[in-house]
């Protein structure tokens, strides 16, 4: 009677398939046994030849680019996103801060990145994900194969070669472990995304110290892209082109307008940042369809290839918009003409500030919902309240709403006080929440403001 396995019949199919390679006939594919007379085995021999055959299939082989930084080498591989999540081990959540290689991972950032895949599969990018290699005692690859060995160091023929690593040494997400995150998220939800590659940057592993001083030196000097930058290079959001647009076509905004910095309190000529107009003037786009001024919402794609694009009909709108509201605030134009030095006179006015200007924008927003074709009655009577003191920022009508002393309020301030001010100003009619806010301020600025609670 032939000697029956368990331990051969319990394999994965890859690890059974292998064996018979190696064994050849001796292993009776269909029946699960091996054939009497040719091979017998005890659970053992078995055990052996099941490591055998992981050792055997755990071996990755790849071309690779070479480079030397400080004094250590390294290598930049490719992996498709299906290899990705397969040979990367992210960073255990559970492990304290001084165990961890890096900074620990949210889930919610997985979830953003992937849904960044999903809504961009044409033309999503990434920079590289960065590892290392050799966390079991390795110093180096286990083979680099130069496509010239004679070749000197730093040579296209040093640089280019094969790399071969071993799978049982897995790579060590360092920078780079949101991406991975997503990317495993992304190819469950979208398989065909699973050909799609993605560059990783390869060190040696030293120690956890190393590793650790790794994860700092990448990210201490990297400096995120300000807002308004954001805002000016991303062109694949609609509103983003639309303000763009608008900035570039409203007279008080040509060449006062910083596309870069987060803040311009230094610039000699310039008035806003693109993040501050932007701000203001989203609630206009949301405004211009609820108020019924424009008859569709801004498409945010064209999904058919007959289906018209309203970016234009909602940038003319918005300019309209804008050079009406820069009329209430004679300041901008004068900056605009050159009849007025922005330097000097920055801190002496309120609309110039980035809180100040994005609450108006949204005030804006609430009377073009409001008023529907009349909002710029509603708007100049607000920004041109005498109670305003022509929007000073000493007069003292402002304390208690928008600043404390000779400081503006946090923009969370500004904006919780402020638009509910403009719209007890202009008539417009009060929300309970609005009410509420009003009604907590001191008594003395109610009095001053006209609100009865």
């Amino acid at each position: 009677m032939p000697y029956r396995s368990k331990a051969y019949s319990k394999l994965e199919p890859g690890y059974q398939s292998l064996l018979r390679k190696i064994f050849g006939s001796a292993i009776n594919k269909e029946k699960g046994h091996l054939k009497e007379g040719e091979m017998t085995t005890t659970e053992n021999t078995m055990d052996s030849l099941r490591k055998f055959a992981e050792s055997a299939g755990k071996i990755m082989r790849l071309p690779a680019l070479k480079g030397h930084m400080s004094d250590v080498d390294f290598y930049i591989i490719t992996l498709t996103l299906a290899e990705v999540p397969r040979y990367i081990i992210g960073t255990d959540p559970n492990l304290p801060a001084k165990r961890r290689e890096n900074r620990q991972a949210s889930p919610r950032r997985f979830k953003q990145i992937a849904e960044y895949i999903l809504q961009n599969p044409d033309d999503y990018r990434f920079s590289a994900l960065t590892c290392t290699y050799g966390k079991n005692g390795d110093t180096g690859p286990t083979k680099w194969e130069p496509a010239d060995p004679d070749a000197p160091a730093g040579s296209p023929g040093w640089m280019l070669g094969m790399l071969t690593l071993d799978q049982q040494d897995p790579l060590i997400i360092v920078d780079g472990q949101h991406r991975l995150g997503a990317i495993e998220k992304a190819i469950d939800i979208e398989p065909e995304r699973r050909n799609d590659s993605i560059a990783v940057v390869l060190f040696p592993y030293k120690d956890l110290m190393a590793t650790q001083q790794l994860f700092s030196d990448l990210n201490r000097t990297a400096r995120p892209p300000t807002r308004s930058l954001n805002i000016f290079f991303n062109y694949r959001d609609v509103a983003n082109r639309v303000v763009q647009e608008v900035v570039a076509r409203v007279s008080v905004f040509k060449e006062r307008v910083n596309a870069e910095l987060a803040s311009v309190a230094k610039s000699p000529t310039e008035m806003f940042t693109l993040a501050s107009i932007f701000q203001a003037t989203n609630p206009m786009i949301k405004g211009a369809y609820t108020g019924r001024l424009i008859e569709e919402k801004l498409k945010e794609e064209n999904k058919l290839e007959n289906e018209q694009s309203n970016e234009a009909e909602y940038v003319e709108f918005l300019v309209d918009a804008w050079e009406f509201i820069a009329k209430q605030f004679p300041e901008w134009g004068k900056v605009a003409s050159d009849e007025m030095n922005i330097t000097q006179h920055r801190h002496e006015y309120l609309h110039w500030n980035s809180g100040i200007i994005s609450s108006i924008g949204e005030f804006v927003g609430v009377a073009m919902r409001e008023r529907g074709a009349d909002w710029k009655d509603a708007v100049n009577t607000a920004l041109t309240h005498s109670d305003n003191g022509n929007w000073r920022r000493d007069m003292t009508q402002w304390q208690g709403i928008v600043v404390a002393g000779e400081s503006v309020l946090p923009y969370s301030t500004v904006r919780h006080q402020l638009i509910p001010y403009l719209k007890l100003k202009a008539g417009l009619p009060l929300t309970d929440s609005d009410k509420r806010i009003l009604a907590s301020l001191t008594p003395d600025v109610q009095q001053r403001i006209g609100f009865q609670s």
